[in-house]
C-alpha cells in the first residue's frame, strides 16, 4: 500500500507540473494575443539573433526541454524555418548554463515555495477579473506558480535519486575504469537528465555527488555532457507527432549536442586541464584537490562546452543542416491524405489558430496544384494517359473533401476552447474559406467528368475554342495565385482592387466568349452538343474566379 501510495504521489506531483505547463504556455499565447508574430519576428530576423533569442528564452524560464519544446512547437506550426530553429536551438543550449551558475552562486538552500503560495494568492483578484487580459494575466501567474510547485513536489516525491539513493552510491564504485567510466558517466547524466526531464534537477544531483565525495571533478564532467544529450528528448518525443520540419528540427538538436559531446571527449583531458587552469584563477582552487570548488569549475565547463559547440555548428551551420536534411529525408507518400500542422497535441490554442492557417494555405495550394489536370486533360488524347489524369483528379477531389472535413472538425473544436476575440474572428473566417475552397475542388472534378462526358460523344473543341479557353485558363491561374498570396499569411493586408479586377477580367472575357459561342451555334459553326459542353465550361471557369475572390474577401473582411 505504502509503494501504490507513493506512485500516487508522484503521479500526482507531475500532475501539478503538467498543469501548470499548460496553464502558463496557453496564457502566455492569450496575452501575446495578436502580438504573436512580433515575439517572433526576433527570431526570425537572423541567425544571430535567433541564438540570442533562445538563449533569452531558456535563461529565463530555466528549461533547456521547454524551450526546445516550444521552439518544435513553432516548427511545426510552419512559423520557423529549419534554419531558424536550429539558431535558436543553439542558443537553447547556451541559456541551460545559467542554471548551474545559479546553483553553484546560491547554492542549494533556495526554495521557490517561499513565493509560490503568495504568488497564487496575488493572481486571484486578477483571474476572477471579469476583463480577460486581466484574467490571462491571472493564469500566467498561477500556471508559473504550478509549474515550479510540481517540479519542486517531484523533487520531494521522486524515489532512488537523491543523495541517500543506493543507486547514486553505487555509481561511485564505477570511476576508476578509465576511458570506459568516461562513458559510462556520459550515459548516466542522459539517462538521469531523460527520467527526471530536468538537466537542472541532474546538475543539483551531480553538486550533491560530488560534495558527498561519491565520485570526482572528470566523471561530474562527463555527466554534465550526458546533460546536454538527455535534455533533446524532451523535444524528441514532441516531434514523433510532428511534422517532418518540426522532427527535422529536433534531430538537429539531437546531432548538436552528439557533435559537441564527441569533440569534448576526443580532447577530454586537454578541455580539463583547461577548465581547471581557469578554475584556479577564477575560484583560488583545482576541482581535483578541492570539492569546494567543483560546482563553479562545472559552471565553467558547462559553458565554455555550450559556447564552443555553438561557435563549431554556427560556422558550419549551412552544411550541418544539410546533413540533417540527408540524415532525416521526409517519407515519400505521394499524394496521400495527411494534415501537415494538425496533427501534433503539443500546440495550444492561440497558436493552433496559426497552424490551422498554415493549413489552410497548403489547402489553397492543393486546389491550384488540381486546377492545373484541368488544362492538360482537356488536350489529352490518349485514353491510357486520360483515364489516369482523370483518376488523378478523382484523388485530389476525395482528399480534399477530407482536409476540409478535418480542418472544420479541427477549427470547430478549437473555437469551444477560450480564445482572444480576434482569434475567434479567424475562425469564422477561415470556416467560410474553407467552404470556398473544397468548392472550388469540387467544380474542377465537375470540369473533369464535363471533359470526359464531351470526349465519349466526340463533341471536339476547335483550336480556336481551344486558345479561347487557355486564355480563361490564364485569367483562373492568376485568380488562384492571387487566393494563395492572400492565404500565406492573414495579417498581411490583402489587395482587393486587384483581386477585384482580376475577377472582373474573368467576368468580361466569360461574357464575351460566351457571346462568340452563342453566334457560332447560329452561324452553324458548331454542332450544339459542342456549343453546350463550350459554354458550361467557361461557366465553370468562371465560378472558379469568384469562390477565389471570396477568399481574399473573407481575409480582408477579418482583418477589418
Amino acid at each position: 500500500m505504502t509503494v501504490f501510495w507513493q506512485i500516487l504521489t508522484i503521479i500526482g506531483s507531475l500532475g501539478v507540473f503538467l498543469v501548470g505547463i499548460k496553464l502558463l504556455s496557453e496564457a502566455l499565447q492569450k496575452v501575446a494575443g495578436n502580438r504573436m508574430r512580433a515575439i517572433l519576428s526576433a527570431i526570425t530576423a537572423n541567425k544571430f539573433r535567433s541564438i540570442l533569442t533562445g538563449l533569452s528564452v531558456t535563461a529565463a524560464i530555466q528549461s533547456s526541454s521547454a524551450s526546445s519544446v516550444m521552439i518544435i512547437s513553432f516548427t511545426n506550426a510552419g512559423l520557423l524555418s529549419l534554419y531558424q530553429a536550429a539558431g535558436a536551438l543553439i542558443g537553447a543550449n547556451i541559456g541551460t548554463t545559467v542554471t548551474l551558475w545559479i546553483i553553484s552562486i546560491l547554492g542549494f538552500k533556495l526554495s521557490l515555495n517561499i513565493i509560490l503560495l503568495p504568488l497564487i494568492a496575488l493572481s486571484i483578484p486578477f483571474y476572477f477579473s471579469s476583463k480577460s487580459r486581466l484574467k490571462s494575466w491571472g493564469e500566467v501567474m498561477i500556471g508559473f506558480a504550478l509549474l515550479f510547485m510540481g517540479l519542486e513536489l517531484m523533487k520531494a516525491n521522486l524515489p532512488v535519486l537523491n543523495e541517500n539513493s543506493l543507486i547514486v552510491q553505487e555509481l561511485a564504485r564505477f570511476t576508476n575504469h578509465g576511458y570506459l567510466s568516461l562513458l559510462f558517466f556520459v550515459v548516466v547524466g542522459c539517462i538521469f537528465t531523460m527520467l527526471l526531464q530536468s538537466s537542472s534537477v541532474t546538475l543539483a544531483l551531480i553538486l550533491v555527488m560530488c560534495n558527498n565525495g561519491w565520485i570526482k571533478f572528470d566523471m561530474a564532467a562527463a555527466m554534465v555532457l550526458g546533460i546536454n544529450i538527455g535534455t533533446t528528448s524532451t523535444a524528441i518525443i514532441a516531434s514523433f507527432i510532428a511534422n517532418n520540419e518540426a522532427r527535422k528540427a529536433a534531430a538537429a538538436h539531437l546531432l548538436f549536442n552528439l557533435t559537441g559531446t564527441l569533440w569534448a571527449l576526443l580532447l577530454f583531458r586537454h578541455f580539463l586541464m583547461m577548465i581547471d587552469k581557469t578554475t584556479v584563477m577564477v575560484d583560488g582552487a583545482s576541482p581535483f584537490a578541492d570539492t569546494s570548488s567543483i560546482p563553479v569549475a562545472l559552471s565553467i565547463l558547462h559553458t565554455t562546452f555550450n559556447l564552443a559547440t555553438a561557435i563549431l555548428i554556427s560556422a558550419f551551420l549551412p552544411q550541418f543542416l544539410r546533413l540533417v536534411q540527408y540524415l532525416t529525408p521526409g517519407k515519400k507518400t505521394g499524394e496521400q491524405f495527411k494534415l501537415t500542422f494538425l496533427n501534433s497535441p503539443i500546440s495550444t490554442s492561440e497558436l493552433s489558430v496559426l497552424q490551422a492557417g498554415k493549413e489552410i494555405h497548403i489547402y489553397g495550394k492543393r486546389t491550384g496544384a488540381m486546377f492545373e489536370f484541368i488544362p492538360q486533360l482537356l488536350i489529352e488524347k490518349n485514353e491510357e494517359e486520360f483515364k489516369a489524369l482523370y483518376d488523378r483528379i478523382k484523388h485530389f477531389e476525395d482528399i480534399s473533401d477530407r482536409m476540409e472535413e478535418e480542418i472544420a472538425s479541427f477549427l470547430t473544436r478549437l473555437s469551444e476552447s477560450e480564445l482572444s476575440y480576434k482569434s475567434s474572428k479567424k475562425i469564422r473566417a477561415m470556416l467560410k474559406i474553407i467552404d470556398d475552397i473544397e468548392s472550388i475542388n469540387d467544380i474542377c472534378m465537375k470540369m473533369a467528368m464535363l471533359i470526359s462526358n464531351k470526349n465519349q460523344e466526340k463533341a471536339w473543341f476547335t483550336q480556336k475554342m481551344r486558345n479561347e479557353v487557355g486564355s480563361v485558363f490564364s485569367l483562373i491561374r492568376e485568380a488562384l495565385d492571387q487566393m494563395n498570396h492572400s492565404l500565406e499569411d492573414f495579417e498581411t493586408r490583402v489587395d482587393l482592387t486587384k483581386v477585384a479586377d482580376i475577377e472582373n477580367a474573368i467576368n468580361q472575357l466569360r461574357n464575351q466568349l460566351l457571346a462568340k459561342n452563342h453566334k457560332r451555334q447560329n452561324e452553324e459553326k458548331i454542332h450544339h452538343p459542342t456549343a453546350k459542353y463550350y459554354s458550361d465550361f467557361v461557366s465553370l471557369c468562371e465560378k472558379i474566379g469568384d469562390l477565389a475572390l471570396n477568399v481574399s474577401q473573407a481575409i480582408a473582411d477579418y482583418q477589418r
